[in-house]
């Protein structure tokens, strides 16, 4: 297995917690240790929720070893979701001063999928104002970059969710 634990696909992660050379608390690990160093400079995630995915990693930890239910289709995978899509309790502003202080009721649909299959919401992404640009920049967030050339974009509406993915700081 490569030490680059911030670059295995979600398939490959699955595997090797399967055989438990990984686990996802290890895996959540190396992500967030790779935030730590990436984000100051790319600016792809508007929100951090590394403490709530660590408690769900250890209780998917527990479903590999076999203890309680079966481990679901995306068990223990970090998953960054776009700020436009609602988690309960968190902001909502689609990158927009306008809808600054919007708290989501309830969760968007594609969340509830996520976490009903296991998998670990440990961020929010960054998107253009309304998620309506060719690049990822708003006046809430500012500019997000391509941590592969901090002078380019990388691109919108879902720019965050690039960004994080090229730096490896999500799966």
């Amino acid at each position: 297995m490569s030490d680059d634990l911030h670059y295995l696909s979600a398939t490959e992660a699955i595997a090797h917690f399967r055989t438990r050379e990984l686990s996802p608390v290890e895996l959540l690990q190396a992500v967030v240790d790779r935030t730590q160093k990436f984000e100051p400079h790319i600016n792809a995630f508007t929100e951090e929720m590394f403490e709530e995915a660590l408690t769900g990693a250890r209780e998917a930890e527990s479903r590999y070893l076999g203890h309680g239910p079966d481990p679901r289709p995306l068990e223990g995978i970090p998953v960054a979701a776009k700020e436009k899509h609602a988690i309960a309790g968190k902001s909502l502003t689609e990158g927009s001063l306008a809808a600054r202080g919007n708290i989501a009721r309830e969760n968007a649909p594609v969340i509830d999928r996520v976490l009903a299959a296991g998998g670990l919401i440990h961020a929010r992404t960054t998107t253009p104002e309304f998620c309506v640009a060719a690049f990822t920049h708003s006046p809430l967030w500012g500019v997000t970059r391509n941590p592969w050339n901090l002078d380019y974009s990388p691109g919108g509406s879902s720019g965050g969710v690039g960004a994080a993915l090229a730096a490896g700081t999500t799966t």
